[in-house]
């Protein structure tokens, strides 16, 4: 941990020197710089003994406070914190107030365990310049970090009465806070530090993301804008909010704090930092809307074509294709050479998920010999399944055929499973990139079944795959009698399609067979939640306690108990 430590200060100080001096040819060098960089050199590469004598003949140079604050990185990493007391000491005999060499002292005192040392430092600073909010700072920064909390309230509030108001002291009071688990309190805190300084945001949202869940609709409350919040600021609680909901998993939420800012290009910018840092966090479709909003101040068929490929990843096919021919048809547009070797095969997968492949080979014939023979193969699979979804088996076996796919592919696996061959199927599925909810969906079923082929479940993926849902039912209920170790799994699955297709008395029905007649299995919880949940929807609250009671005392250890209680709670407590 030390090392670590120590190389991310190493290389903040690096470009610290970077920016001070970009280029030397055109810069008068800095005392000590040669030094210095051979002593940043040295701490990156651990070997923090030389980079001690380094930073050591980089002060006597002339370069203090860079010096001083890499001995204290490089001693940190050695365990030889005590070793810079001394040239601490001879350093204040000479700079007395300087507020560099007084933080060091009090981190370095603070770091070898001394807390009535740091006390006393902390006592001597202020002493020195009572006017300063610098040592108050300082030193709870250094208490928080302990998680000392009452003493660090009682510094700031002997801080606000000295040198006068709360506000100098904002972020401060939201660390404290934030430490305390006094969320709503943190938040208002952050948002008086962000009114003065709107450049804290990442700081606001690093320090707020660790709020539960059940505290953070009062910081979203307290981070709201009013009327009366200047723009700037407006930015920066959008910002705040934006980074937060993505870390507590809302990135829906997160879009929904950015999309009313104002368009301009700067909007613009943060829209797309905030797409990427939402695609890197898997919320895709926050991230299409987002890049989409900033198509529309920039027009760069980019953008528009970035947000076709976030839709298409996110399972939105419709969108997709719009965005991505939006990007080859808009004034400006892509270029031909990037339309055929990037948009292309966006709208061609977005027209085969929405199952017309007709179109998609219509699309693909209009760019003619810009299309490679690489990617043709590779849009053969992408037709296959097309075909799949339009309920035509021997056009996709053609177009599957075309695309060279061997056994191990996704479009053979499907294939084989519409057949009943479990075995290809399983070969092929476990390929997939992408766990889409159909493949979780077979590959569970086949990894119940034990036969290697079942010639009527290909009927029920079919009717699934063609959106027939009432069909597709139907036949996972007929084909759990062909297959017993799945059987509990195929009527589970039934019942969902049905209540998904609205059918709520056949998806009751077969909730009610598997209670009754699986108990064993593993789909009877949900079957029993499921089963109260629909009886609670019609209003037969007696009839939904039984239910819920029952799987509470039949399953203790279920995952879904908590739910149940829950729901039973709740429905108990309703007038």
């Amino acid at each position: 941990m030390r090392r670590a430590h120590g190389w991310c200060f190493a290389a903040a100080a690096l470009a610290w020197l970077a920016l001070c001096v970009p280029d030397m040819s055109f810069a008068q060098a800095q005392p000590g710089e040669s030094a210095l960089r051979r002593a940043l050199d040295l701490e990156n590469a651990a070997k923090y003994r030389e980079a001690v004598a380094a930073y050591r003949e980089a002060m006597a140079q002339g370069a203090l406070t860079q010096g001083v604050l890499g001995l204290e990185r490089s001693f940190a990493s050695l365990g030889q914190e005590d070793s810079l007391l001394p040239t601490l000491d001879a350093l204040l005999r000479a700079a007395p107030r300087d507020p560099t060499l007084r933080g060091v002292l009090l981190r370095t005192q603070r770091a070898l365990g001394r807390d009535a040392a740091a006390r006393r430092a902390f006592d001597d600073w202020r002493a020195l310049d009572p006017r300063s909010p610098a040592p108050y700072r300082e030193y709870v920064r250094i208490l928080l970090t302990d998680r000392r909390t009452a003493p660090a309230d009682s510094v700031l509030q002997q801080a606000v009465e000295l040198l006068g108001g709360a506000r100098e002291f904002a972020t401060e009071f939201a660390d404290l806070y934030a430490t305390m688990g006094r969320w709503d309190a943190a938040a208002v805190a952050w948002r008086d530090a962000l009114a003065d300084a709107p450049y804290l945001d990442q700081s606001a949202a690093y320090s707020l993301m660790a709020a539960p869940a059940a505290a953070r609709d009062g910081v979203r409350k307290a981070l709201a804008p009013q009327l009366t919040t200047p723009g700037a600021v407006v930015v920066a609680l959008a910002r705040t909010r934006a980074w937060l909901e993505l870390r507590w998993g809302s990135p829906r939420e997160g879009w929904r704090a950015l999309r009313t800012l104002p368009p301009s290009d700067s909007t613009a910018q943060l829209w797309i930092d905030f797409a990427d840092e939402a695609v890197f966090l898997g919320g895709v479709l926050a991230a299409r809307d987002a890049l989409e909003a900033a198509y529309q101040v920039r027009r760069d068929p980019v953008l528009a074509l970035r947000a076709a490929t976030a839709a298409l990843s996110g399972g939105d096919a419709a969108s997709a294709l719009r965005l991505a021919t939006l990007a080859t048809t808009a004034t400006p547009a892509l270029d031909s050479a990037r339309a055929a070797a990037e948009a292309l095969p966006v709208r061609v997968r977005a027209l085969a998920e929405q199952g017309q492949p007709g179109e998609a080979e219509a699309l693909i014939g209009r760019y003619g010999a810009r299309v490679t023979d690489a990617q043709r193969r590779l849009f053969a699979r992408s037709l296959a399944w097309g075909w799949i979804r339009a309920g035509d088996i021997t056009r996709a076996r053609r177009a599957a055929a075309q695309g060279g796919g061997e056994d191990e592919d996704v479009v053979s696996g499907w294939l084989a499973l519409f057949d009943g061959d479990l075995d290809g199927a399983r070969r092929g599925l476990r390929t997939a990139e992408e766990q889409a909810p159909e493949v979780v969906t077979a590959l569970a079923f086949i990894s119940r079944a034990k036969q290697p082929r079942v010639p009527g479940i290909g009927a029920a993926f079919l009717a699934l795959a063609r959106g027939d849902s009432a069909q597709a039912s139907l036949a996972f209920e007929a084909a759990a009698v062909s297959v017993p170790d799945a059987a509990a799994f195929l009527i589970g699955l039934a019942a969902r399609v049905s209540s998904a297709q609205g059918d709520e008395r056949r998806a009751m029905a077969l909730w009610t067979r598997l209670v009754e007649r699986y108990p064993s299995s593993p789909e009877a919880p949900e079957a029993d939640l499921e089963w109260a949940r629909a009886l609670q929807r019609r209003g037969d609250r007696a009839g939904a306690t039984a239910r819920y009671e029952h799987l509470i005392l039949t399953w203790p250890d279920s995952a879904l108990v908590p739910q149940a209680r829950e729901a039973l709670d709740r429905m108990r407590a309703a007038p």
